[in-house]
């Protein structure tokens, strides 16, 4: 352990050295080194925040005597925080360490004497605290993984493994070295960024948060700097900790679909970027470990996807044309990026040689190209210069015998072209004349070039130059290609379905609507086959047929290689996908989009296999299978993608049943993909919560049924899920490994089918789970209105938290969004999607004496420990006390009886778990040690800051415009933030 931790435990332990401040006596049952050195640092982060606001007013000299070693971790001596917030502080801390419903009490009774203005600084004030604890934690899972990595530690959780960890297993288990890098060079793992509907935490705070996570870092290795080197660290954690409380955390304004695609690629661009190749010298150096070749270029281990400014389901913000503005957006800094690695190579490649034959050759070609493009108009071919750094090179073209440089010079004006292309274009210019030097349009473009000067510096014996920066270049051209990622278009299936019925209307056929799936799908095979045009130039039809038409003729006209998958959501039917395909035919694409389609509800889940098997039986359909493009040493095969939902599911069937009724599909969709010889790739819908398919993604991957994971899979990474696993270069490659150790091991060691008596068990847990989900959710009579009295369901709706509408029409719980559904829940700390009618469905087994059974599940069966591992870690973070205040508050009296089945259901949830596991608590084993590390750093806060909320939402009900609204407003905007930060997710 570090030196400090050896101090203090000879003291007499942590537990001594955390007794001081805001200790958590709930969780010293576990304290350890891990723990105490979380606790240092959030109660470090904390005083250097304080300390900030003390010397709020102060001059340049008093800000920088920083000395942690003096400073509080209370809110003695800061003129802007009022006595009321104060003494709320002092009543949480008393409460922390001693949570009884008297302490429980006095936070109620303060909180109701306060006034908005004063509830909206406390508010603020916790958040900041749990952000800075999430910050905290997030660099301890880095510090860990790094110790790991050198061999100090090992890892106690089963949620993720090393490439040498992951390596041992495959070679322990009959598996060559040479299978092993076989294996992961067809290897592809698509992530997919989506806006979320319910991202709480704003743009402007995140970029802080990245500030300071990286003096976290620095500060882990703070022995090497000087006194003044610490002091001026110091000073810059202090500003940034400053600027972010007096940064404003509410949206005034709701982030347009433009907007949160400049978040997505912003992501790319500060970590991803250069975590890859970090990640590729990982596994590199892992094979050269166990005898193998580094991996070939060309390899895609990761790639990257995005709906962010694709997704159009119940978005009318998302048109054909701010598509298309996205699309050269993320050229334009997907070519900003190239430019300027480009520029480094510049001076990396000052090499006196005139290179291969191969580059002299290419050197000729450009001459030509430039000679003739200057005739053409009329004069000399005229760089433009993007940087001051840039000048130098204005005349390098001159100096024989610099090849490489000469080339790069190109290279870098192709770029610079593509830079001017695609911003013109974005902005909503017209496009600018495609004349002269031409702009990069494909990624082999670039990549070719590229490889010229890779290929020659090895063919002249400079080869150790070429393994540097110039491959991590082509490694990144590779996944990022010339958008960094690759738009997928989402619709929903009735709106292509009313395109269809306008063109039928329109040609005299009927209304394709009123067919039978038959008839549709013989006559849309049909019309595939046909070489005339089917949708006249006059057609008549509404907005919403028009956009969808455009839609087409914009993937036309831009081309589909900054495309990924045309997404069908409420996919029913085999005509669904049919008619995506032939209105991109219509539309004149040449290369089509793969269609996918996404079956969400438990009946289309149901549904799924006879759908493909239907697809599958056509013989058109199966001719004009394409192949992926991501992974190309795979060869060409018939591939096919099917997306899986996990949010709609769930909230129509409960959790259990949802993840079974996935399982089945997966497995059903294996059988027939493997009897009509296509390749299936299963496309994951996850959200960021358990309730919505997330959760740890490595435990997810290994239990997914045998060969639904053959070399590749996509999985969506959502809103705040992004940042906590993306958002600093060395978090984004740690996780980076743990998906190719997953995807490796799902597809060389795939789990073993379950046995018979496993499967029916599974079913009926299965059934009686949704059964009581749907009597307490669907059949109870005015649970609806219990819902929306007992969580902020109706107050959410308010917030400017993202582009997309919460509902896709009116109606009840059924038109809800499964997304703001689960996220009210989450808010009240209840979280009940996610349990409700388990305990019911593991009572009724356990009662007809099967627990034994149901406890050799959870050893044996991957798929079933992960189901109730995820189960176990939200029931941890459900409360009870919490989730009855707000009932208590805010439910009228005639609702609450409603909440007595729900309260049972919860108990009997928790002890059938406790029974399944054989633990007497949650979390009780070591494989949960960094669950039971977060939570205590997190959760804790979070009461304080859910009996804010409670009472802002009461005064907000009391009347329809309270004088203080904006007050409460922004207070219950800014709870809303902590309470996601606390438990980890929104929703």
């Amino acid at each position: 352990a570090p030196l400090e931790v050896q101090e203090a435990v000879h003291r007499g332990g942590p537990e001594q050295e955390m007794s001081k401040g805001t200790s958590n006596s709930r969780f010293t049952s576990f304290v350890d080194a891990d723990f105490f050195l979380l606790s240092k640092d959030v109660k470090f982060i904390r005083t250097v925040f304080l300390q900030a606001l003390r010397s709020e007013g102060a001059d340049e000299a008093e800000m920088r005597k920083l000395d942690p070693g003096t400073m509080s971790d209370r809110l003695d001596g800061i003129p802007s925080i009022p006595d009321a917030v104060r003494a709320l502080f002092e009543i949480s801390i008393a409460y922390e360490s001693e949570p009884t419903d008297k302490c429980f009490k006095a936070i109620h009774n303060h909180v109701q004497t306060m006034s908005a203005a004063d509830i909206k600084v406390s508010a603020r004030l916790y958040l900041e605290m749990l952000n800075h604890a999430n910050l905290v934690e997030r660099n301890h899972r880095v510090r860990r993984w790094r110790e790991v990595k050198r061999g100090e530690r090992d890892i106690q959780s089963k949620s993720s493994q090393t490439l040498q960890q992951s390596f041992k297993v495959l070679l322990d288990s009959g598996f060559t070295p040479e299978d092993i890098r076989k294996a992961l060079v067809c290897q592809n793992t698509e992530l997919v960024f989506t806006a979320h509907p319910t991202q709480a935490a704003r743009r402007s705070v995140l970029s802080k948060n990245t500030k300071v996570s990286e003096f976290l870092e620095k500060q882990d290795n703070s022995n090497f700097l000087t006194p003044v080197q610490k002091n001026e660290m110091l000073h810059d954690l202090q500003a940034t900790l400053m600027s972010t409380w007096r940064t404003n955390p509410v949206r005034r304004h709701k982030p347009t679909p433009e907007d949160e695609a400049r978040y997505g690629l912003s992501v790319v661009e500060q970590s991803i970027w250069e975590a890859l190749p970090e990640h590729y010298h990982a596994v590199d150096y892992a094979l050269k470990e166990i005898g193998q070749e580094p991996l070939p270029i060309d390899c895609c281990l990761l790639t990257l996807g995005s709906w962010m400014g694709g997704d159009r389901d119940g978005n009318p913000f998302v048109t054909a044309s701010l598509t298309r503005r996205v699309v050269h957006l993320s050229k334009w800094r997907a070519a900003q990026l190239y430019w300027g690695e480009v520029d480094k190579l510049l001076w990396d490649l000052s090499i006196a040689s005139k290179g291969s034959e191969a580059l002299q050759q290419k050197l000729d070609d450009i001459a030509g190209e430039e000679n003739i493009a200057g005739k053409a108009e009329g004069a000399p071919v005229i760089r433009k210069v993007v940087s001051v750094a840039a000048m130098h090179w204005q005349n390098a073209h001159e100096h024989s015998g610099e090849a490489y440089r000469q080339l790069l010079l190109h290279i870098r004006d192709r770029l610079t072209k593509t830079i001017t292309y695609a911003s013109d274009v974005a902005a909503g210019k017209p496009a600018p004349p495609m004349t002269g030097l031409l702009p990069y349009t494909t990624t082999e473009q670039l990549a070719s070039d590229i490889f010229i000067i890779y290929n020659s510096l090895h063919e002249c014996g400079d080869g150790i130059l070429a393994e540097g920066r110039l491959k991590d270049l082509l490694r990144r051209i590779h996944c990022f290609g010339l958008s960094l990622t690759r738009l997928d278009i989402r619709q929903e299936s009735t709106r292509h379905a009313e395109a269809m019925d306008a063109i039928t209307s329109h040609l005299g056929l009927g209304s394709y609507s009123t067919w039978t799936e038959e008839t549709k799908v013989q006559y849309l095979t049909n019309e595939l086959h046909s070489q005339r045009p089917l949708i006249p130039k006059d057609l008549k039809c509404s907005d919403s047929v028009r956009e969808v038409l455009d839609t087409f003729e914009m993937i036309a006209d831009v081309g589909t290689s900054p495309f990924g998958a045309y997404v069908i959501s409420m996919t029913r039917s085999a005509s669904d996908v049919l008619v995506v395909r032939l209105l991109q035919k219509e539309a004149g694409v040449k290369e089509h989009m793969r269609v996918v389609p996404l079956f969400e509800t438990k009946e289309d889940l149901e549904n799924a296999p006879e759908c493909m098997e239907l697809l599958f039986s056509n013989s058109w359909y199966r001719a004009n299978l394409s192949s992926p493009p991501q992974v190309p040493n795979v060869g060409w095969v018939p591939h096919q993608e099917v997306m899986l939902g996990y949010s709609d599911s769930a909230k129509d069937a409960g959790r259990l049943a949802s993840v079974w009724g996935l399982h089945k599909a997966q497995e059903e969709l294996v059988r027939i993909s493997s009897h009509y010889k296509i390749k299936l790739n299963l496309f994951h819908g996850r959200g960021g919560s358990v309730g919505r398919g997330g959760g740890p993604q490595y435990l997810a991957t290994l239990s997914q049924p045998a060969g639904s994971v053959q070399g590749w899979m996509r999985v969506t990474v959502q809103g705040e899920v992004i940042d906590h696993y993306f958002g600093l270069s060395s978090i984004a490659s740690h996780t980076m490994e743990r998906y190719t150790t997953s995807v490796l091991q799902a597809t060389l060691k795939p789990p073993s089918p379950p046995s018979e008596e496993y499967r029916v068990i599974m079913e009926r847990l299965s059934e009686s789970s949704c059964a009581q989900y749907r009597k307490i959710v669907y059949e109870t009579p005015m649970f609806v209105d219990y819902f929306r009295a007992a969580t902020p369901d109706f107050e959410l709706k308010g917030l400017n938290l993202g582009s997309r509408p919460a509902k896709r029409k009116q109606g009840g719980i059924e038109t809800l969004r499964a997304i703001p559904w689960m996220f009210a829940w989450t808010q009240t700390r209840l979280q009940l999607p996610v349990w409700a009618g388990v305990g019911a469905a593991l009572q009724a087994e356990i009662d007809a004496g099967n627990l034994a059974v149901l406890q050799q599940m959870y050893k044996e069966w991957p798929f079933f420990r992960s189901t109730i591992e995820l189960l176990e870690m939200v029931l941890a973070k459900t409360n009870k006390r919490i989730a009855g205040y707000y009932e208590k508050l805010l439910v009228p009296a005639e609702l609450q009886g409603i909440s007595k089945e729900v309260w049972d259901e919860l108990d009997r949830t928790m002890s059938g778990i406790q029974q399944v596991t054989g633990r007497a608590e949650l979390l009780g084993n070591e494989d949960n040690d960094n669950s039971r590390l977060a939570i205590s750093t997190r959760v804790p806060l979070v009461d304080p800051i859910n009996v804010l909320q409670a009472n802002v939402m009461s005064r907000l009900r009391q009347e329809d415009n309270p004088p203080d609204y904006q007050e409460l407003f922004d207070a219950f905007a800014i709870t809303v933030q902590g309470v996601a930060s606390g438990m980890g997710w929104t929703g």
